[in-house]
């Protein structure tokens, strides 16, 4: 009897077996998921962010069967906004200069995500025969530029999607030490080529249209919610795109209510994208008779049409972090890195005082204090980089 019930306990599965094995039944593989689920899912990872997107369709065949190929998904480059990856950055190498004559450059490369903190390796091959021309309003694309045929292409770097743009006839020593690419919506794209001469042109047009726009360089500038902005002397201009056939124009978007005495090494403006909101910050280290820095944060109210302090609460950056170079700034939020103070600006690794007797390489806007960063301009710095150094390079060399 004894033997006979130990028996039949060994073939009785117990409680907790049983309960492992309805668990097993009810979980699905996610590889069968079907088309209509994983399709809205798959859109939701794009709205939120390309690289997720990507991943996504790399996952397995159910899930490809189920989302569009990134590299044709939209027929274009220029054409779905979600596809740009516009919130990661191409970062850079101690004293590595990417140029529209730079060719050839390092392929293998690291990219940034500033909202996440991600770090991915990119393969671009492009870079082996293209150089760069220098962007800081291109929503994350890359302007490349051929020197053997003049060609510029507009080239994804995480979906592998491209698009050919006229080439470029102007003089090479233009577009090496002038030039600066963007977009000038979300379907055209911008070169500044000289003080004075902007050109325009969307992906399969012939030749550029070229725009004399009789104010100086619109230097620096940014692409914010779809439309460029540019700093002048007197105001913050866009680029009016939505006259039909005609030539686009160059308008004022906000009265600045001050005057710059001239962009350069000691005085920099910077428009930037801050969390959603756009903003200016101005950069002086000496006035018309002596050494006196002094950086101030401005709201740009573009309903409003003009800039103001109005809004900022205590010279504020909202929490946020912004770097800054002679003509790109980048803000980032500490929530995601958290060695960096919020509210204060960083300064690029060839500004003035960066590489000056102080050194200084941040400046905290509420207190005025100030942070140093030894770096020498002859020799390597120490390494490995910090976040503030990745970001500081990157900055300064324009992208």
């Amino acid at each position: 009897m004894g033997k006979r019930r130990a028996a039949s306990q060994a073939a009785t599965p117990s409680s907790r077996d049983a309960k492992i094995a309805r668990a097993a039944d009810r979980t699905r593989d996610w590889a069968d998921l079907e088309d209509g689920p994983a399709g809205l899912v798959a859109e939701r990872v794009l709205a939120d962010d390309v690289a997720g997107y990507i991943f996504f369709h790399a996952v397995c065949r159910s899930w490809r069967r189920c989302c569009d190929d990134p590299r044709t998904r939209g027929g274009g480059v220029l054409e779905d906004p979600r596809l740009r990856p516009r919130q990661w950055i191409m970062l850079v190498g101690e004293k590595e200069k990417l140029d529209a004559f730079g060719a050839p450059h390092r392929s293998l490369r690291q990219f940034l995500n500033v909202s996440t903190g991600k770090c991915i390796q990119v393969e671009v091959p492009e870079l082996l025969d293209h150089g760069v021309i220098p962007s800081t309003a291109a929503d994350g694309l890359l302007f490349l530029h051929c020197k053997a045929t003049g060609a510029v292409r507009l080239l994804n770097p995480l979906t592998r999607q491209k698009a050919e743009l006229p080439p470029v006839s102007t003089r090479p020593t233009s577009l090496y030490t002038s030039c600066n690419a963007g977009l000038a919506d979300d379907r055209t794209a911008l070169l500044n080529l000289s003080s004075v001469v902007m050109a325009f042109a969307k992906p399969g047009d012939e030749r550029w249209s070229v725009l004399e726009n009789n104010t100086r360089r619109l230097m620096p500038n940014v692409f914010f919610a779809g439309c460029f902005y540019g700093i002048s002397d007197h105001a913050i201009m866009t680029v009016d795109m939505t006259r039909g056939d005609e030539q686009p124009r160059v308008v004022v978007a906000a009265k600045l209510g001050l005057r710059f005495r001239g962009l350069g090494m000691d005085e920099t403006a910077h428009l930037v994208d801050n969390g959603g909101k756009l903003m200016l910050v101005h950069r002086t280290t000496r006035d018309s008779t002596s050494y006196k820095r002094m950086y101030q944060v401005y709201k740009v109210d573009l309903k409003a049409g003009r800039v103001t302090t109005r809004g900022i609460v205590g010279l504020s950056l909202g929490g946020h972090a912004v770097f800054v170079a002679k003509w790109h700034a980048l803000s980032v939020s500490p929530r995601v890195f958290p060695s960096i103070n919020a509210n204060t600006i960083y300064l690029g690794l060839s500004l003035t005082e960066r590489v000056g007797l102080e050194q200084i390489g941040a400046y905290r806007i509420r207190d005025g204090t100030t942070e140093s960063f030894s770096y020498d301009t002859q020799n390597a710095s120490p390494h490995p980089w910090s976040v503030a150094d990745c970001l500081a390079a990157y900055v300064s060399a324009c992208l």
